[in-house]
């Protein structure tokens, strides 16, 4: 089966929200915003994380690349929601019309996105899902090369985390 043009800019796309994610841990790392092109600031952040983890730089994901690139991005992120334990065991998704205690923690740590970055936008902690707070969650879930679906999955949970940690 051919690899087309639409599963490439996918596949790219991965590479680069992995290696955002791990930039977050660590400052050598080039930060690249995923869009689906491998370009210029692609294979700088490649080479800078190639250089850190003492693999041969070269800019190019091989397969000793990659994999050292997902184990990491998967040891350092995960895919089980962290220790926050906020976020509902049996949920999905939270989004537009949710309420409570998540919807609470949700709106505190983007709000805390504005206070430590200063390019995100202020938003009322409420504790009710709101237009305010999905569109909050897209563009958080844009600049981390997320799919903008203003809904807060375990992924995106997992990234708000542990940007607002990384920014306090």
């Amino acid at each position: 089966m051919a690899y087309n043009q639409r599963q490439q800019r996918e596949h790219i796309r991965e590479i680069q929200k992995m290696l955002y994610g791990l930039s977050l841990f660590d400052e050598r790392m080039h930060t690249v915003v995923p869009n689906g092109v491998y370009g210029k600031e692609t294979a700088l952040a490649v080479r800078a994380f190639q250089q850190i983890m003492g693999l041969r730089s070269t800019g190019e994901v091989n397969a000793a690349t990659w994999e050292k690139l997902r184990n990491e991005y998967y040891e350092k992120i995960g895919k089980q929601a962290y220790s926050l334990n906020a976020f509902p065991q049996n949920t999905i998704n939270i989004g537009l019309n949710d309420e409570g205690l998540a919807v609470y923690i949700i709106q505190i740590m983007l709000h805390l996105l504005s206070i430590n970055f200063g390019n995100f936008d202020s938003l009322e902690i409420t504790g009710k899902y709101d237009s305010f707070t999905e569109n909050a969650v897209k563009e958080f879930q844009k600049r981390s090369g997320q799919p903008s679906t203003g809904k807060v999955d375990r992924d995106t949970w997992n990234l708000l985390v542990l940007t607002t940690q990384h920014g306090a």
